[in-house]
C-alpha cells in the first residue's frame, strides 16, 4: 500500500485521495442524472383529443334486441360508468354457427332470431404512446371484451374488432 499512497496522501504521487472521491462522486451524480432524465413523460396542462371510430362486435344477440341500437345514442362502459362515444352505424348480419353433420363434415348454417351486431362508435380520445383513450380513461384494444350500455340495452360481450383515427 505505501507504493500506491505516498506521504502527502496521493495515489501516485499525482491525485489527492479526496479529490478522487469528489470526481467520483460528481461523475455519479451526472450518470443519475442523465438516466433519470427521460423516466417520467413530459405532462402538459391541457390534453389533446382526437376523433376515433371504433367498431365493437356483438355475437348472436336476439334481433329484438339488437334493434335497441340506435345511430347517435351514447354509449357507456357497464363496470366504469365511463363514457365510450356516440354511435354512428348499426349493421346487423345474418348470425351463423358451424356444426358437424353424422357424416364428420361441417357446414355453415344460420341461427334462427339471432343476429350479429357491427356498432360503430366516434368517441374523443386522447392520445398517448400509440394508444387510444375514450374519456381519457378507457383503453381501446382490439379483442377486447366489455359490457356495454346504451340507454335502451345493456349487451354483453362486445369486441372491438378495429380501431381507426378520423381525418381531421
Amino acid at each position: 500500500m505505501k507504493g500506491l499512497i505516498d506521504k502527502n496522501g496521493r495515489i501516485f504521487g499525482k491525485i489527492s485521495f479526496i479529490d478522487l472521491l469528489v470526481v467520483l462522486a460528481v461523475a455519479s451524480a451526472v450518470l443519475v442524472a442523465a438516466t433519470k432524465r427521460n423516466v417520467v413523460e413530459q405532462v402538459s396542462g391541457s390534453i389533446d383529443t382526437v376523433p376515433v371510430k371504433y367498431v365493437v362486435t356483438f355475437r348472436n344477440i336476439r334481433e329484438t334486441v339488437a334493434r335497441l341500437l340506435r345511430e347517435d345514442d351514447y354509449v357507456w362502459i357497464e363496470s366504469s360508468g365511463v363514457s365510450a362515444g356516440k354511435i354512428t352505424s348499426v349493421e346487423l348480419k345474418d348470425a351463423e354457427t358451424i356444426s358437424q353433420k353424422v357424416d364428420g363434415t361441417y357446414v355453415v348454417g344460420k341461427i334462427e332470431g339471432k343476429v350479429d351486431v357491427f356498432v360503430t362508435i366516434l368517441a374523443n380520445c386522447s392520445h398517448s404512446n400509440g394508444r387510444y383513450y375514450a374519456d381519457r380513461t378507457f383503453e381501446l384494444n382490439v379483442n377486447q371484451q366489455q359490457n356495454y350500455v346504451t340507454k335502451y340495452v345493456v349487451l354483453a360481450g362486445g369486441s372491438i374488432s378495429a380501431i381507426s383515427p378520423e381525418a381531421e
